[in-house]
């Protein structure tokens, strides 16, 4: 029995697209950290609660208001050094918008002197996730370029 494109893109969807569950309201569900996530922050003494501030999207510091974001990888860039975590550090993760609030996960920093560690941390500013303005599905406006982040033990 031949299959359309329909077939082909569901499958792809059911079978080929792993990665974290969505929970009701569009917002991503509970996941663990990255596999020594936990030694490298405590090595950097950054233990969970232990907060900092981030330039949302690294690519576009300094850029006008409200700052656009869609679901997808994110790279932001720490604005100062905390305790021996330096400053100018890049955080990978990822974004989600269709929830409530907007939600970034980091699994991963770049030191600037160019390693990669595993990392746990989540942005949040007076709650879970950052306040959003509507817009289209996958994309929020956010009304600040710069926002809290938080190194957690897991993501919730």
């Amino acid at each position: 029995m031949k299959r359309g494109p329909f077939w082909a893109l569901l499958g792809g969807v059911i079978i080929g697209c792993p990665g974290v569950p969505l929970r009701s309201d569009g917002s991503p569900a509970d996941e663990k950290c990255p596999a020594g996530a936990r030694e490298a922050m405590a090595a950097l003494d950054l233990d969970p609660g232990a907060g900092f501030s981030v330039f949302v999207d690294a690519s576009r510091k300094g850029t006008g208001l409200p700052l656009i974001v869609s679901d997808g990888p994110i790279e932001s860039e720490t604005l100062l050094p905390a305790e021996k975590f330096p400053g100018r550090t890049r955080l990978q993760g990822r974004i989600w918008t269709s929830g409530p609030r907007v939600v970034i996960r980091y699994y991963s920093a770049r030191l600037p002197d160019g390693k990669v560690i595993p990392f746990c941390a989540v942005a949040a500013d007076d709650g879970p996730g950052l306040p959003k303005s509507p817009g289209r599905p996958g994309f929020a406006a956010l009304q600040h370029s710069t926002a809290p982040v938080y190194v957690t033990g897991q993501f919730k």
